[in-house]
């Protein structure tokens, strides 16, 4: 599943963020620690390792890598190495399968051809589906992008029937979409979709005239010179170069390492996409308006609050000791709130990994997590120390 999961039961330009970042200090726990030159930090740093001892407790062959940011710079921690076969410690540039926190890439894409004009929110999605697709509707209103953005388009997760980890043709995804049937009219209630976000990043694609990847590449990793993000899958496989293979943290499901999850193409934009804790503090340097990019205006568009997300369904609501919490979604992000302060992040989970990356705009503290274990694994001690990095 691409999609968040419970923790209890996804060279081209480089200038601009080259020279932004180049005064980030990069620091792996793995090595010799520089002392935090501020109080925030310590207790980033603090947390940070607590978090990583508790997976070297309940997680031995697992690992995991910690990335902090701030107005002051970013920090980096790790902990295990890169598989059984290749003992290199993990780093910030060690490659995992980011899951869901693939989905705010496109809903980055779509505020962007909002923006341009290419296509609007209130668009119907059949109106960029083939034809022979029936696309399902409920007592007449009709799904539009806005909807799949927001995962209240009443789509479920994954259609009936649908197999995990299986080779579909996108005329097979078709087929599913068109015998499904909407749990709600389309705008009302959030539901969270993985078929829902992924049939919006194909769609995307499909009016842009250009594959996920490359559209991905082209107006969001190049800007930011996220290098080291990308889908290394095509539409009958996984495609991994020895490159890649080298530096990708081998995921894990009960203690044994596993491979890639495969997900058919028409809806990878939901979580096919890889990257580095170096690469996703680039991301999160311009979700939080630290760097200043041709892009910032579009990303800001994706954290308005839209919808309210049921708490039940979220996995990282705030602690249940904070009175007034609510949740709500943006395009793709979830916004956390005790109306005092308020959290942006997305969870992951796909096999043999989970991930978060979220950020706390007034505090401006940004928090990366990318962990080669399955959520299915991860006890109560580790889920409550991601909670606490995450709201702390």
């Amino acid at each position: 599943m691409y999609r968040t999961k419970s923790m209890t039961t996804p060279s081209g330009l480089l200038m601009i963020a080259t020279l932004a970042l180049s005064c980030f200090s990069i620091i792996v726990f793995n090595s010799v620690l520089a002392q935090p030159t501020d109080s925030q930090f310590a207790t980033a740093k603090e947390l940070s390792i607590i978090m990583l001892n508790k997976v070297k407790r309940y997680l031995p062959d697992a690992s995991i890598v910690v990335g902090i940011i701030t107005p002051n710079g970013t920090q980096v921690y790790g902990y295990g190495n890169i598989s059984k076969a290749n003992s290199t410690k993990v780093n910030g540039n060690t490659i995992f399968d980011t899951a869901s926190i693939t989905k705010t890439f496109t809903t980055t894409l779509l505020a962007g051809m909002v923006k341009e004009g290419l296509v609007n929110l209130d668009d119907p999605v059949e109106r960029f589906l083939p034809a022979s697709v029936n696309v399902p509707s409920y007592n007449g209103h009709k799904i539009t992008l806005e909807d799949l953005a927001t995962h209240t388009s009443g789509l479920p997760d994954f259609p009936s029937g649908w197999i995990r980890n299986h080779t579909y043709t996108t005329q097979q995804v078709y087929s599913f979409l068109s015998n499904t049937s909407l749990m709600s009219e389309p705008g009302i209630k959030a539901n969270y979709s993985d078929i829902g976000m992924g049939l919006l990043g194909h769609i995307l694609s499909i009016k842009a005239g250009v594959p996920y990847p490359q559209l991905v590449k082209d107006r969001i990793l190049n800007v930011l010179g996220m290098d080291s993000t990308g889908i290394a899958m095509n539409s009958t496989a996984i495609t991994l170069s020895d490159a890649l293979k080298s530096r990708l943290a081998k995921g894990h499901i009960g203690g044994k390492e596993v491979n890639l999850e495969f997900i058919p193409e028409a809806i990878q934009p939901a979580g096919a996409l890889h990257s580095t804790v170096n690469d996703l503090l680039k991301y999160l340097a311009a979700n939080m308006g630290l760097i200043h990019t041709s892009i910032n205006d579009i990303i800001q568009e994706t954290h308005l609050i839209r919808h309210e997300y049921p708490q039940a369904l979220d996995p990282f609501p705030f602690p249940s000791n904070k009175s007034l919490t609510a949740s709500y979604i943006g395009l793709g992000w979830f916004i956390e709130t005790n109306l005092g302060t308020e959290v942006i992040q997305h969870a992951g989970g796909i096999d043999g990994y989970s991930t978060l990356i979220g950020f706390n705009p007034t505090k401006q503290k940004g928090v990366v997590i990318l962990c080669s274990c399955d959520g299915k694994d991860i006890t109560s001690p580790i889920f409550e120390s991601w909670r606490s990095l995450l709201y702390r």
